[in-house]
């Protein structure tokens, strides 16, 4: 893949966040304070704002199930210039909670993205039979009142040709699990990427052919106060539970042969910490080194994990892919996925968090 460095427009002036919120049609006062939390762990994004409201200013929601609270982004530049750039959104999903704090005169509003729609809806009553992964996906997200954007899917959910099969299905189908509870079965199944933005579900294969950008921790170390840096802050962490001599195995029991299927990886490991899994009953021995390989990568992306404090006004995003410089260790030697950011946002200040891990390891 491609590596790209991560250039920046930084003016040597004081940066500014400059947001606004809509609340279905209405636009809001600006917050005192935002905090938005996104992941690519197949888990709602969320966010939280504190407002100022009193008895002769109180904050207006009128609430709505069906309206979106949105939060808009932008930053500028206190320089000569007067440069400002235009906003963005940074999110859009329901309001989940509302506290009011009379002696303060604020009231913080929290929620989720539209993810929350697939959470509300159960299962029970719904039929998936002779329908693939894919197309029982977008059946639920017509459901919840979402669009869809669905890679397809090999095999058939809802399909009972024996007993594995239908064990599995009733598995799978319990009238008490929601709709997201089964995306995310499928997500871990077959090891697409899972989230909702706006008001769609995505369900992709992972993107191979992404750049990577390129993070370099020295280039924020040789200026004299380091703050038009990319990388501010870096924690980097190594388990090397996760990371020296692991192996993984999955298994899964079939009725019909009256076998077990077992796949392990990687392939002939006799020694080092080793993790055993079982699979639903009906899992193939194809689909066992599939998952099992899923398995591995994501512990072995646990053995090293790096946290770092970025530039607010960089633009980044969950699943991008990130190598980084200039710490002189063995962690510049890897590519990273962007797995969780933590935006905050007062008036005169803005934080960015990145959690990042190896993702790609085989």
């Amino acid at each position: 893949m491609p590596s790209s460095f991560l250039t920046t427009q930084l003016s040597s002036g004081v940066i500014r966040p400059r947001l606004s919120v809509q609340y279905g049609n209405t636009t809001l006062p600006v917050p005192q304070r935002v905090e938005v939390r996104t992941s690519r762990m197949a888990e709602a994004a969320t966010f939280s704002a504190v407002f100022a409201s009193s008895l002769s200013a109180p904050l207006q929601l009128n609430l709505d199930s069906s309206s979106s609270f949105q939060i808009f982004r932008g930053f500028s530049d206190d320089d000569l210039t007067g440069n400002s750039s235009s906003q963005t959104k940074l999110f859009s999903g329901s309001i989940d909670h509302i506290e009011y704090h009379p002696s303060s005169g604020t009231v913080q509003v929290s929620g989720r993205d539209w993810s929350a729609a697939l959470m509300a809806l159960e299962l029970s009553g719904l039929s998936f039979m002779n329908m693939s992964a894919a197309e029982a996906m977008t059946q639920l997200a017509q459901s919840a009142g979402l669009e869809a954007d669905i890679d397809a899917t090999d095999g058939f959910v809802g399909q009972f040709y024996q007993y594995e099969h239908k064990a599995h299905g009733l598995a799978g189908m319990h009238r008490y699990q929601t709709a997201w509870d089964f995306c995310v079965g499928m997500q871990r199944h077959y090891g697409y990427d899972l989230w909702v933005d706006d008001r769609t579900l995505h369900f992709r294969k992972p993107d191979e052919n992404t750049d990577i950008i390129t993070l370099n921790w020295s280039d924020g170390q040789t200026s004299s106060s380091g703050v038009d840096a990319a990388v501010l802050d870096m924690r980097m962490s190594h388990r090397p539970l996760y990371t020296e001599g692991v192996s993984v195995t999955v298994s899964a029991w079939d009725a019909r042969q009256k076998v077990v299927h077992s796949a392990s990886w990687p392939e002939g490991a006799a020694s080092g910490q080793m993790f055993t899994f079982t699979a639903p009953v009906g899992t193939t021995l194809d689909q066992c080194l599939v998952l099992v390989k899923q398995r591995y990568g994501e512990l072995a992306a646990h053995g090293r994990t790096i946290r770092m404090d970025v530039n607010p006004a960089l633009d980044l995003s969950v699943r991008q892919k990130v190598r980084i410089q200039g710490t002189a260790t063995s962690f510049d030697a890897l590519v990273y996925t962007i797995d969780e950011i933590v935006q905050s946002f007062a008036e005169k200040h803005a934080t960015q968090s990145l959690m990042l891990r190896p993702r790609d390891i085989q």
